[in-house]
């Protein structure tokens, strides 16, 4: 029998031989079946029912680590498994992933995006004043429409965050100003209120 090649942490490299077999079997080119990426690459596979038992196992073993000891490295070893399987990651894998991102989301992520917002405001607001106006008058304008808000300044400071907006477009830094979305509360608590979609009425 095949012995299983493990990772340094742990994880098996690929599937045993047996599980290997048993998913050739299975041919990877029926794309009724299996959906294919851009790259041809199987987003998930359908698993024979002996290597769908062991990836199981697999998942259970480390769900119960990680409800038990919430050590990431349950998590991190589910995870890959969902890769190496090409499998869609249950329910609790998203959970655990997720809450291990939000606790690395410092203040210091927090702080970069509202001022990245702050001076998108600032780069909108002189880029629509100059559509009918000159630069100077723009940026003075912009500054008129933004008093009373949290991107509220001098045309000087108008004029600085936009030109520095401009260079990072230009830089191909867009990215930057891409507004972060942060869950609202566990996704499973959101599944279980989520309205259901309504039925269209017939004409």
């Amino acid at each position: 029998m095949a012995s299983k090649t493990k990772s340094p942490m742990g994880v098996p490299a690929v599937p045993t031989e047996s599980e290997r077999g048993a998913a050739e079997a299975f041919d990877p080119t029926d794309t009724t079946k299996i959906p294919l990426a851009a790259d041809g690459n199987p987003i998930f596979f359908i698993l024979p029912p002996g290597v769908q038992a062991s990836y199981d196992q697999r998942m259970l073993t480390c769900r119960q680590g990680w409800e038990t000891t919430s050590d990431p490295a349950f998590a991190i070893e589910a995870y890959i498994y969902t890769h190496l399987f090409r499998q869609p990651p249950p329910l609790w894998v998203t959970e655990a992933v997720c809450s291990l991102a939000v606790r690395r989301r410092t203040k210091a992520y927090i702080t970069r995006a509202f001022n990245a917002a702050i001076r998108w405001m600032r780069f909108e607001a002189v880029r629509d004043a100059k559509r009918t106006r000159t630069w100077e008058d723009a940026y003075e304008h912009a500054a008129e429409s933004l008093a009373g808000t949290a991107a509220r300044g001098k045309g000087t400071t108008m004029k600085t965050d936009y030109n520095r907006v401009m260079a990072d477009l230009k830089a191909g830094r867009s990215g930057l100003y891409i507004p972060p979305k942060m869950p609202r509360g566990a996704l499973g608590d959101r599944l279980k209120h989520k309205s259901p979609p309504r039925r269209r009425s017939a004409r």
